[in-house]
């Protein structure tokens, strides 16, 4: 288990900007959004959807 100080998939150390994954059991830390990416893929884990900054339909004038 992390304690925010190493990152849960290489065991390297958590910088500043932390990768978190919160999971029903327990919230995942990474030193990279590569760490994650592969623990997601590797768990089947999906990320909760995102609001999205950029609405396609804006803009659109027909």
């Amino acid at each position: 288990m992390s304690d925010n100080g190493t990152c849960d998939l290489c065991g390297l150390p958590v910088g500043l900007q932390d990768f978190s994954l919160p999971t029903p059991e327990r919230t995942f830390h990474f030193c990279c959004e590569g760490c994650k990416g592969i623990y997601q893929m590797l768990n089947d884990i999906e990320d909760p959807p995102r609001p999205s900054a950029n609405n396609p339909s804006q803009g659109e004038s027909r």
